[in-house]
């Protein structure tokens, strides 16, 4: 199922092998140190890399010859070309609003928490 946006789904498919052989390899790493099998296995830390990378590639080529995931994913796709997203300038302006909002709200619960610690300190 060949779609135009199959180059995306592709390039998806590659980024979530990606990470999936980056935490093989960290797990992996983690349990070799563990079990201290870099005294016992010769090579351990390339088997590990190896091992990882073949398991993402295993990964990704079942991911693109998988028919139901390809076509989800060019559904996904579609879909996302269908979103009307925002400028630059609303982004930047939405940006500004929530920094300032978030200040304001820091001291005002600044504020309260001074005048409550005061109150307590005053009680006890």
């Amino acid at each position: 199922m060949e779609s135009q946006y199959q180059k995306w789904v592709n390039l998806a498919y590659a980024a979530v092998c990606a990470l999936f052989a980056y935490v093989i390899l960290a797990g992996g790493t983690r349990l070799a140190a563990a079990y201290d099998l870099e005294t016992k296995v010769r090579n351990i830390d390339l088997i590990i890399r190896v091992g990882s990378i073949g398991l993402a590639a295993v990964l990704f080529f079942a991911l693109f010859k998988n028919r139901q995931a390809n076509g989800f994913m060019n559904e996904v796709v579609d879909e996302l070309a269908k979103v009307t997203w925002p400028t630059q300038k609303e982004t930047t302006s939405a940006t500004v609003i929530v920094i300032i909002m978030v200040l304001i709200s820091g001291v005002v619960l600044g504020l309260l928490d001074y005048v409550w610690t005061r109150l307590v300190q005053l009680v006890i």
